[in-house]
C-alpha cells in the first residue's frame, strides 16, 4: 500500500510517475521521464483534482486507496483534456459510479467527444465557485494555456492553486513530490524546455492567465507535470519565469 502524500492539510498527492516513455507526444525526448500529477481534497465533498494516463490506472487506484479507503469521490475537476490527464477518466466513471465531473464548457464538449461521457457534469464559469464544505473551489478560465479548454482552480481558504500545465516541467518525481523534498535546481532546464515546446508559442494567453493571478495568494503551486511548489522564494522564481518567457 502507498503512504499517502500529504501537500498540506487535508490536500493529498495521488499522481504517478512515467519513466518509460521516451517521447512527449512523440515528439520531445525524455531522458528524466516525467510525472502525471493528480491530487485530492478532503472535505465534506472529496474532490479528485485531475487525473492521469489510462496506462498507470492501478498505481492511480493504489494511491487514491491510500488516501481515501473505501470512500467515495464526490467531485473529479478536469484543467486540461489531454490523454495524459484525462486517460483515466472512464476507468473513475465506473470505479466512482456517482462521481460528478467538474468543467467549462469547452472541458465538458470535449469530454463527450472523447469519452461519450455527458452525464453527471457540472458547468462552472470563468470566476465561479463550487463550495466543497469547509472550503471553496474558485476557476479561473486559461484558454490556449495551452489548449482551449485550459483552467486553473484555487482553494483561497488552503492558498492552493491547482494549475493543469501551466508551471509545469519535465522529469520524474525522484525521491519526493514537494520542492522541499527535492533539488529545484534539478528541475530548472525542464521546465523551460517544457515551456518552450509546450506552452512557448502562447505567450499572450499566458500573460493573460497571470493577470488573472495578480493579488491571488499563493501558497502551493500543484501543476499537472513537476514538482509542487510551495517553498515560497521558488513559487516567485516559477512565476517570473512564466512571466519573462512569456514576453518574448
Amino acid at each position: 500500500m502507498h503512504k499517502p502524500i500529504e501537500v498540506t492539510k487535508d490536500v493529498f498527492y495521488v499522481g504517478v510517475n512515467d519513466r518509460t516513455k521516451h517521447l512527449f507526444e512523440n515528439l520531445w525526448a525524455l531522458p528524466q521521464g516525467v510525472s502525471y500529477n493528480s491530487y485530492i481534497i478532503e472535505d465534506e465533498k472529496t474532490v479528485l483534482i485531475d487525473a492521469v494516463d489510462i496506462c498507470y490506472s492501478d498505481v492511480f487506484s493504489r494511491r487514491i486507496r491510500s488516501v481515501l479507503g473505501d470512500k467515495p469521490i464526490d467531485y473529479l475537476v478536469i484543467n486540461h483534456m489531454e490523454p495524459d490527464h484525462t486517460g483515466a477518466v472512464e476507468w473513475l466513471v465506473s470505479r466512482y459510479p456517482n462521481i460528478q465531473i467538474v468543467g467549462n464548457k469547452r472541458t465538458l464538449e470535449m469530454l463527450n467527444g472523447f469519452y461519450g461521457i455527458a452525464n453527471n457534469v457540472i458547468l462552472v464559469e470563468d470566476l465561479g465557485e463550487l463550495s466543497i464544505g469547509k472550503n471553496r473551489l474558485q476557476f479561473f478560465l486559461t484558454p490556449m494555456v495551452h489548449w482551449p479548454e485550459t483552467m486553473m482552480t484555487y482553494v483561497p481558504e488552503k492558498k492552493v492553486l491547482f494549475s493543469g500545465d501551466a508551471f509545469g516541467a519535465f522529469g520524474a518525481l525522484n525521491g519526493g513530490v514537494l520542492d522541499s523534498q527535492l533539488r529545484p535546481e534539478r528541475y530548472g532546464d525542464e521546465m523551460i524546455r517544457y515551456y518552450s515546446n509546450i506552452v512557448g508559442k502562447f505567450g499572450s494567453p499566458v500573460q493573460t492567465a497571470l493577470k488573472k493571478l495578480e493579488g491571488v495568494e499563493i501558497g502551493a503551486i500543484c501543476s499537472t507535470h513537476g514538482p509542487v511548489w510551495t517553498v515560497p522564494e521558488n513559487i516567485s522564481k516559477v512565476v517570473d519565469l512564466y512571466d519573462r518567457l512569456s514576453r518574448y
